[in-house]
Parts: C-alpha cells; structure tokens; sequence
C-alpha cells in the first residue's frame, strides 16, 4: 500500500518560488499603476523608464520569431519566465533555494510548456493541421509514425524541463564545492565572491536557455507555415 508523507511537501524551493512570485506580482502591479498615470507627452524618468526599456528590448528581440498576433498572445507568457527564471535561478544569493533545482518545480514548467505547445498549435496550425501533423508526412505508415509523434510531443516540454533542473542541480553542487574549496585555502571573502559568481551565471545562461527553447518551439507550433 503506498502512504503519501505530507510532512516535506513545503519544500524550499516551493518557498523560494512563492516569495519570488509575491516580490514579482507586487512589483509589476505598482510599475502597471504607474505606468497608466504616465503623461504620453512626457518621457518617463527613473525605475519606470527602465522598465519600459527592458520590455520594448525584449519585444524588439522576440517579434521577430513571434510577429503580429502571436507576440500579443505568447509575449507575455515568454516575458514571464524569462522573469522569474532570472530571479529565480539566482535566489541563492539571499540564501534561498533556486526553485528549479527541485524536479518537481522543474517538470511543473515542463506541463505548463507542453499544453501551451498544444494551444499553439491547435490555435493556429488547425484542428485538422494538428492531427495531420501527428499521422505523418507519409499516412501509409500512420500506424508506426504515429506514436512516434505522439512521444516526441511530451519529449519536448519533458527534456526542457529535466535540462533545467540538471544544470542548476549540477551548477549548484559544482558552487558549493567550489565555495568550500576556497573558503578553505583563501578565505571566506575570495569563497563568497566566487560562490556569487557561479549563482549568477548558471542560473542566468540556464533561464536564457529555456527561454530560447519556448520561444523556438512556441514559433514553430504557431506558424501557419507548418500547416
């Protein structure tokens, strides 16, 4: 018989994901109240102006894989995680635990990922793109092709979510031995300093990539061209 433990279920990186997510809501609710009150003829100033500045930056750079309709229906989401995967990933520096060094919170994004593809597609490819799509460009062998496709549409999403969660699990491990080695031979300044380094970089080149691949993967399930 198996018994469920609801004992460890509020694991760290859950508790890491909800400050970032409370910080994050917090955060964007007052720049959206501030950024109504703005006087379009006057240029806006301090915290706001680069906040403006860093989504027209990330518009500029996805609407060429996601133009017209499909950057207003998927920017948002892509912003979003590009977001919280960058303060995420990087939580470790205030102590926390990076929220997807957890599988479960890693394979989460992978679900989210996966039915966003199946939106995607279903939304602008068609109903009838979509499972011609699933039987194979050659429909006399449907019957081979045809769980083929379906595996490789929950490997996508699948394999996303596990290289996050390995590359941080790894980066991870790979910092604390470093942080310990010097902390041991320099001392513990040259141990933090470098330990902040390494929190930075993985985690900031693992959310770049993750986002890269949803964007990718999201402008290939959306265009029409596919049909």
């Amino acid at each position: 018989m198996i018994e469920l433990n609801y004992d460890n279920l509020f694991t760290g990186q859950l508790f890491s994901s909800l400050i970032v997510i409370l910080v994050l809501s917090i955060v964007f609710i007052i720049i959206g109240k501030k950024v109504e009150k703005l006087d379009p003829h006057e240029t806006p100033k301090g915290f706001v102006f680069l906040c403006i500045t860093i989504v027209e930056i990330f518009i500029n750079f996805v609407k060429e894989n996601l133009p017209g309709k499909r950057l207003q229906v998927f920017g948002p989401y892509l912003f979003s995680i590009i977001v919280f995967l960058g303060i995420g990933n990087t939580i470790s520096l205030f102590g926390l635990a990076p929220p997807f060094s957890n599988l479960g919170m890693a394979m989460t994004l992978s679900v989210m990922t996966f039915f966003l593809l199946q939106f995607a597609e279903f939304k602008f490819q068609g109903v009838k793109a979509k499972f011609s799509n699933l039987l194979g460009a050659w429909k006399p062998l449907f019957i081979l092709l045809l769980p083929m496709n379906i595996i490789s549409e929950f490997s996508k999403p699948t394999t996303m979510g596990l290289r996050l969660f390995v590359n941080l699990f790894s980066g991870t491990i790979i910092s604390i031995m470093v942080y310990s080695a010097l902390n041991f031979f320099f001392g513990v300044i040259a141990g933090i300093a470098l330990h902040g380094v390494f929190d930075i970089f993985f985690g900031l080149i693992q959310a770049f990539v993750f986002f890269m691949l949803s964007l990718i993967n999201i402008s290939m399930a959306s265009s029409t061209e596919a049909s």
